[in-house]
């Protein structure tokens, strides 16, 4: 683990008030609530803003948002799957033990966020902005990060087989506690990353190198 990146909790108060989907509408803006076993199903919603809020066990079914932020926020047990959260707004969010597969993150500016024994196969983070992240226990398998643009990106003990991050600097970033059998990369731009044997074996062969 990359120890020097120190991510910034989510400041959430002691005493929440226990909210509902039933009327969320656009330009909907949540703050020092609670959302709990609950689910918000097919809306298609604009500037949408949840700030110093907890969701519990909470599922987000083939939702699309515009314009979406989450200040102070988190996300523990909650499925949100297969939504589009395109530039979208994450700072000082936490998700743990969150599926987000298949989900679309693109364009999306997130700081001080953790990702923490998340499921988010086929996810998509192209084009987004990533400072102080961590990507912790999490399946990350054939998930895309396209021209991605972060400072200080960690990765720890993740499942990251088949992850394209294509066009992307790699100059710095640490994979070698995590696993995969192939990596899509842009060979120009692999220099300085940080791998372990088996991993550099995987790179080698990409660029045709013959290990005997």
């Amino acid at each position: 683990m990359n120890a020097s990146i120190k991510i910034a909790q989510p400041r959430i108060p002691a005493n929440l008030t226990a909210s509902h989907f039933d009327e969320i509408d656009h330009e909907a803006y949540y703050t020092n609530c609670q959302f709990r076993d609950c689910t918000l199903s097919n809306k298609q919603l604009e500037n949408i803003c949840f700030q110093h809020v907890s969701f519990v066990n909470v599922t987000f079914e083939h939702c699309q948002f515009t314009r979406f932020e989450c200040l102070d926020v988190t996300f523990e047990g909650c499925n949100i799957s297969n939504n589009e959260w395109i530039g979208a707004i994450f700072h000082r969010t936490t998700f743990k033990d969150t599926k987000f597969l298949g989900t679309n993150f693109a364009e999306s500016s997130i700081v001080d966020a953790q990702f923490d024994h998340c499921i988010g196969n086929y996810s998509s983070f192209n084009y987004a902005s990533m400072k102080q992240v961590r990507f912790q226990d999490c399946s990350l398998v054939e998930s895309e990060f396209f021209e991605v643009t972060w400072k200080k990106l960690d990765f720890v003990r993740c499942q990251l087989n088949q992850l394209s991050i294509m066009q992307t600097n790699l100059n710095g970033l640490n994979f070698s506690d995590s696993e995969f059998e192939n990596l899509s990369v842009s060979i120009d731009l692999v220099k300085g990353c940080k791998l372990n044997a088996g991993q550099a074996l995987v790179i080698a062969n990409m660029l045709g190198v013959l290990i005997v």
